[in-house]
């Protein structure tokens, strides 16, 4: 009996992989007859090299993690070209198709296959959505507030945006300050614009709020499912 191949498919993160806080999560909506595979842009990368990556000028700010759970800040025009590289090495490893584990704005990145850029997955879901109130934004840090606001009303929205770390989830007084802040801003529905926040604080988000939240990873992981048809 021949076996049957899984789809392979690849994930990228901006930091360093495995992504052990979120790709568990996504693997288990994107289901057993997927095989995941991931790689990072910083991977093998010396502490110097990362902190050369740091944003400077007016470029994006981006947060991610390294291997051993550390959050380190990184610029989008600087990281490109390594998430490209990650890209194309996951395809020449099999990879049919290759997801960016970021949500920030990128520009178009280079594939040979089906790749799937967060952002405009998350924009297209929201603006196929009504509800009543503004859009709660969830953003990594004080930072990214202003060029994550600026971003959401270029596109169109009326954002109110707070600052969370997805790697700092467990504090629960800060997530219970964002929920008010949300709560008071009249948010009618949150988004959690990084692909580090967890299914748990999505649901604790969720009841104290009592707005519809938005996981931007297990978006990405339902799109995966449907196009590998698994």
């Amino acid at each position: 009996m021949t076996a049957v191949l899984r789809p392979v498919v690849g994930l990228v993160t901006i930091g360093q992989s495995p992504r052990t806080d979120v790709v568990p999560e996504m693997a288990a909506v994107m289901g057993p007859g997927v095989e995941v595979r991931e790689a990072g842009a910083l991977d093998g990368l010396s502490r110097a090299a990362i902190a050369a990556l740091a944003p400077t000028g007016d470029d994006e700010i981006l947060v991610t993690r390294l291997a051993d759970g550390t959050p380190v800040f990184v610029g989008k025009q600087k990281i490109v070209g390594h998430v490209e590289a990650r890209i194309a090495a996951l395809e020449r490893g099999g990879a049919g198709l290759t997801a960016l584990l970021c949500t920030g704005a990128f520009p178009p990145l280079g594939a040979t296959r089906p790749l799937i850029q967060p952002q405009p997955v998350l924009l297209g879901t929201l603006r196929g959505l009504r509800w009543s109130g503004r859009l709660g934004v969830l953003t990594p840090s004080v930072p990214h507030v202003p060029q994550t606001e600026a971003r959401w009303r270029r596109d169109g929205f009326d954002p109110v945006v707070f600052p969370l770390s997805p790697y700092e989830e467990e504090d629960a007084a800060a997530l219970a300050r964002a929920a008010g802040a949300l709560r008071e801003a009249g948010a009618g529905l949150v988004v959690m614009d990084c692909m580090g926040f967890r299914r748990k604080t999505r649901n604790e988000l969720r009841a104290l709020t009592g707005v519809p939240v938005l996981l931007a990873n297990l978006l990405v992981a339902r799109v995966i499912a449907e196009l590998t048809g698994v």
